[in-house]
């Protein structure tokens, strides 16, 4: 019975500790300057999961860990031919090219297994 008690209290402190740096799509597009900026979280997934973004605008995007050592930090984003390797903890800055800000971009992990999609819209 104590097995059982040890492991629900640590799938609660890994959901509480996960939850209170997922973030809500709205927040995850801010522009400044004339430059569009997505902020994506990655540990134990990629949050948000689905992003509206405009389309045709200088867009960098913005990969944050903090204390990630998961699949997740083996990224890929096909459709740009890029792939490294995220820190376990800092804020990577990828440059979209304002081509490719149309339509649909996918960041995966390596495995495909985590994922998340920014929707360019006009």
């Amino acid at each position: 019975m104590s097995l059982l008690f040890s492991l629900g209290l640590i799938y609660i402190a890994v959901n509480i500790e996960g939850n209170t740096t997922s973030r809500p799509a709205s927040q995850a597009v801010v522009v400044e300057n004339g430059i569009q900026y997505i902020n994506v979280f990655a540990r134990s997934g990629y949050s948000p999961r689905q992003i509206k973004a405009k389309a045709n605008m200088p867009t960098v995007l913005q990969m944050e860990t903090k204390g990630t050592y998961d699949c997740t930090t083996a990224f890929t984003i096909p459709q740009l031919s890029y792939r490294t390797y995220l820190p376990a903890t800092g804020i990577t800055k990828i440059d979209i090219p304002k081509d490719k800000t149309i339509g649909s971009l996918t960041g995966t992990c390596s495995m495909g297994m985590y994922y998340f999609t920014v929707n360019f819209e006009a």
